[in-house]
């Protein structure tokens, strides 16, 4: 219930809790599950499925009993899928949570700068998933212009994602030039993947860190599934808005 009303709007949510006397008594509950679909939360946050599990909790029972308040002695680890719509993708990267990386400075062959340090802004719009091409195409504004990127699972690589960047629409400001665009596609497809690979979500105390992706066509419209690993250090406070 507590979560229910936490959410601006969903579909399903369920609890599935794993426990008995015994380890209740020690503070140990768990494994805990929570399913969900058409979550959507109150900064806009969305998603069409998700499915979180913390295998084990560790409860300080005096603290709640005396403070009538959930207190880990430990933090509780899991995993995540959620299942994202293109519409959800691109509330997902535009999310007040998300801070797009800084792309790096580069240099042409001269030692001459042709990357600023500008901020990179993630747009919502014009998302596109792909499974037969295991691609899902987004875009975002750097240095007054438009860029397109790919984003697609790195099988082998060593890394979990990679990013591939193209400039999509010149500024009117002249930011970006002839001489410098395919500087700023290196750069920005470099930051990207770096911030895809480390990305971590912090929701008041509990953090969500990227693992693995998939695309799928199953259901009315493709989704990217997305793996994440679950930390919790404490429960969320009861006004905390995401």
């Amino acid at each position: 219930m507590a979560l229910k009303r936490r959410l601006e709007d969903h579909t399903h949510v369920s609890c599935d809790l794993t426990t008995d006397s015994n380890h209740l008594f020690l503070g140990r509950v768990g494994p805990v599950t929570v399913k969900g679909r058409g979550w959507e939360s109150p900064l806009g946050l969305t998603c069409k499925a998700i499915e979180a599990t913390v295998y084990e909790c560790k409860l300080d029972i005096g603290k709640v009993i005396s403070n009538q308040k959930l207190v880990l002695t430990t933090p509780a680890e899991g995993l995540a899928m959620v299942a994202l719509s293109a519409v959800d993708f691109g509330n997902f990267i535009t999310h007040p949570l998300m801070k797009p990386p800084s792309p790096p400075m580069n240099t042409n062959n001269n030692n001459n700068i042709i990357v600023g340090n500008s901020r990179l802004t993630f747009l919502k719009e014009n998302v596109s998933v792909n499974p037969s091409l295991g691609t899902v195409t987004f875009y975002g504004k750097y240095a007054g212009s438009k860029w397109k990127f790919k984003l697609q699972r790195a099988a082998g690589s060593g890394q979990k994602t990679k990013i591939q960047a193209t400039l999509a629409e010149f500024g009117e400001d002249g930011e970006v030039t002839q001489i410098n665009y395919e500087g700023m596609e290196n750069a920005l497809a470099l930051s990207t993947s770096q911030f895809f690979n480390e990305l971590v979500l912090e929701l008041d105390g509990t953090l969500l860190s990227f693992e693995d992706m998939m695309l799928t066509d199953k259901g009315e419209d493709s989704s990217v599934m997305l793996s994440l690993r679950i930390k919790v250090k404490k429960f969320p406070s009861p006004g905390i808005e995401f």
